[in-house]
């Protein structure tokens, strides 16, 4: 009796799962990325040889996407060339299988989200190690490996002036990736789940991380690249591993006396040493009371005050405005 109740579970479970091209398939709005993906033996073999025997999310662009790269580039997705589709769809699978849950749950407050490694780990777009808190939290060094995207939920605070956000509808929880653009989240619940994992729906396509200078100049904030230049520190900068810049802000550069302009090469380099930790620190690993050493040896000490959506990180008498730009 007892072996024939696990016979008839297990076939069960077996008869409840469905390949990804299944999943992909039933879901009207992604009817471009079926399509593709169907007709495309080379990619879809690439794919899956950049999977593991562990689950994975895969976050699918829907047609949106694909007509809003067609208005952004002029080229369809579906023509440009075959590594930088592989980079991408790297870039859009996650370690792990997360479920709805795992996308809209959280304080809504700034910083807060969840911080989740990809397998996308060319030096080129991942110049960076997993960290003991992300390997303890996604099974391992070698599994978190990847780059990571920032998933928020929908109601979190977040700096608009950096935003690039798509037409939303529906969406549940946002994504944020290289440059800080942001994606908006579809979940799917149980028609989401495939033999390999799960599946969610996103409106655009993520962007891969690049050099700092570019992602510094992405956002505007010309009083960094101004003290940058005169510092001589870009190339450092640009080729450092393992780095989170506390980069200021045009405003408290002005109100810091314009040191852009004002100090000494010498004077920059402290400076500039001083916001700069010599280690990874995601916004969602913050605790009150932490402590980095900086690379000019100086101690700078977190703060945490408010929950919820009041929730504020300080980095000593700094205020965080915008947390988690890849």
């Amino acid at each position: 009796m007892y072996f024939s109740v696990l016979l008839l579970l297990t076939t069960a479970l077996q008869s409840s799962a469905q390949t990804f091209l299944s999943a992909i398939s039933q879901v009207p709005t992604l009817s471009n990325f079926t399509a593709f993906y169907s007709s495309n033996e080379q990619f879809a073999s690439a794919f899956f040889s950049n999977t593991s025997l562990y689950p994975i999310t895969v976050l699918v662009p829907n047609d949106d996407a694909f007509a809003a790269y067609f208005q952004q580039t002029g080229v369809l997705l579906t023509q440009v060339p075959f590594e930088t589709l592989l980079t991408l769809i790297q870039y859009h699978t996650l370690v792990s299988s997360l479920s709805k849950d795992n996308f809209t749950s959280g304080t809504g407050g700034l910083g807060s989200g969840l911080t989740t490694p990809t397998m996308l780990v060319n030096e080129q777009y991942n110049n960076r190690s997993a960290g003991s808190a992300l390997a303890s939290k996604f099974g391992g060094p070698e599994r978190s490996k990847g780059q990571v995207v920032f998933i928020t939920n929908s109601d979190t605070g977040t700096s608009t002036k950096l935003r690039l956000s798509r037409q939303a509808g529906s969406a549940e929880a946002q994504v944020r990736s290289g440059l800080s653009s942001t994606v908006n989240v579809t979940t799917l619940d149980e028609e989401g789940v495939w033999d390999g994992g799960r599946i969610h729906i996103i409106d655009g396509l993520l962007t891969p991380p690049t050099l700092c200078k570019d992602t510094i100049r992405s956002a505007g904030l010309t009083g960094l690249d101004r003290a940058l230049n005169r510092s001589g520190l870009w190339s450092a900068l640009d080729s450092s591993y393992n780095t989170t810049c506390l980069g200021p802000s045009n405003s408290a550069f002005e109100s810091a006396g314009s040191p852009d302009g004002n100090l000494t090469k010498e004077e920059l380099v402290k400076a500039l040493h001083f916001h700069t930790l010599p280690q990874v620190a995601y916004s969602d690993f913050l605790e009150d009371g932490q402590t980095f050493t900086s690379l000019e040896n100086l101690t700078v000490r977190v703060k945490v005050e408010g929950t919820g959506k009041e929730r504020q990180i300080w980095f000593n008498n700094a205020k965080l405005i915008d947390a988690n730009v890849l």
